[in-house]
């Protein structure tokens, strides 16, 4: 019985030996397994998409510059007229409203007459007097003239002719009264002839300082008018655009003119440009003619142009030889510009002869043909991938983004 625990012992030492050893190999094992039979990753390349551009094929040719500015509609010609006799406005025309349009030589408003009516009659008969006593002056002299050539022969002797014996004094003085009544005479007429106030030229009634009935006295405005055949504006031009603005052309370099405040459209010539800077803008003023801007008295033109009204003016400038013109958008930071050279991108620098608000004008910098890139890049890079709408069925794709290749990932059948 002795040889039974024994037995027992010696099993169960080899039972706790063998278990370790058979969970460790267990699990070396199992490692071995999994590690056989786990899927295998391939590394994928990582493939950039083309980016999809929109583009514009260069044109070398002559373009002419377009300046654009603003400016300041104003009176041509505008006069304060003034009495210049006094009196009470019996009268005043029906167009006597700030408004109207009046043409050159129309009566606006009528200053009593009657005083200066008297008065012409009055400087007339005075004329008359002075003419009759110059006639009987004259006589005189004649008579003077005889008596002395008389006094001579009877006496035989050479009687001195001197200026007062030939009344010459007195004939001087009646000449001189002639003179003074014929001025006399023309200042009554002038004094009558402006208690009529006439518009001295075709123009449009701005404001009027009397009404029918009001006594007015020399000097006292009247009404104040401005030239309706031609308006002009003023528009500031940065200094260094002026070199485009053909001064010398007959007429004036062509402009359209657009109202900041409503809808119009019309045209004018530039005429002259200031010899001084703008005080507020430091930039040069040039001046702008519009014809006939209201229209006639008779016919209103549809949108006439409002003095005082803040306007856009594009002036035709000189033309440029041998320049591409591009949208303004297409010029990129540090003066370059996006090509699309054979699908890849080209970022150029060019040199600029215009850039206007809405056009840009190439010298150099680019060849006829070139596809030059006119939509947006988010992130730019020489040499990218590129292509053009036009070149291409596929979708475009976002720009900028790359995308990797599909996956390729499987397991090892084993």
């Amino acid at each position: 019985m002795s040889d039974i625990p024994q037995k027992l012992t010696f099993f169960g030492n080899a039972i706790k030996f063998f278990i370790p050893l058979l969970i460790i190999a267990g699990g070396a094992g199992a490692w071995f397994y999994f590690q056989s039979t786990a899927p295998v990753m391939k590394k994928a390349t990582p493939v950039r998409e083309i980016t999809m551009v929109e583009t514009q094929a260069a044109q070398v040719g002559e373009k002419r510059v377009l300046i654009t500015a603003m400016g300041t509609v104003e009176a041509s010609r505008k006069v304060t007229l003034k009495a210049q006799v006094s009196g009470t406005v019996q009268s005043v025309s029906d167009r006597f409203t700030p408004g109207s349009l009046v043409v050159k030589g129309e009566t606006l408003l009528q200053i009593d007459p009657l005083d200066y009516q008297v008065a012409v009659r009055k400087a007339q008969s005075a004329l008359d007097h002075a003419k009759a006593a110059l006639a009987i002056e004259q006589g005189s002299q004649n008579i003077a003239k005889e008596e002395i050539k008389v006094l001579s022969e009877m006496t035989r002797r050479t009687i001195k002719k001197t200026d007062l014996a030939l009344r010459k004094p007195q004939l001087a003085q009646a000449q001189a009264d002639v003179t003074s009544a014929e001025a006399d005479l023309t200042q009554a007429g002038l004094d009558l002839s402006r208690t009529r106030i006439c518009a001295p030229f075709n123009s449009i009634i701005l404001d009027r300082s009397v009404n029918e009935g009001a006594y007015v006295g020399t000097q006292e405005d009247l009404v104040t008018l401005a030239g309706a055949d031609e308006f002009w504006i003023e528009a500031v031009v940065p200094l260094d655009q002026m070199t485009y603005i053909d001064l010398d052309i007959p007429g004036g370099s062509p402009v359209t003119i657009r109202s900041q405040s409503g809808p119009g459209t019309w045209q004018g010539r530039v005429i002259q440009a200031k010899a001084q800077l703008s005080d507020s803008s430091r930039m040069s003023t040039v001046i702008i003619a519009v014809q006939n801007p209201l229209g006639t008295r008779d016919h209103i033109s549809g949108q006439p142009l409002m003095l005082n009204d803040y306007v856009n003016v594009e002036i035709s400038g000189r033309i440029l030889d041998n320049v591409v013109q591009l949208p303004r958008s297409a010029l990129k930071d540090n003066d370059t510009v996006w090509v699309n050279a054979n699908n890849t991108l080209d970022i150029r620098k060019v040199s600029l002869a215009w850039k206007g608000t809405q056009h840009i004008y190439i010298k150099t910098g680019l060849d006829q043909g070139d596809q030059v890139v006119i939509s947006s890049l988010s992130t730019p890079v020489q040499g990218m991938a590129v292509k053009t709408f036009e070149t291409t069925e596929q979708e475009p794709a976002k720009i900028g983004e790359f995308t990797p290749a599909p996956s390729d990932n499987t397991r090892d059948p084993s």
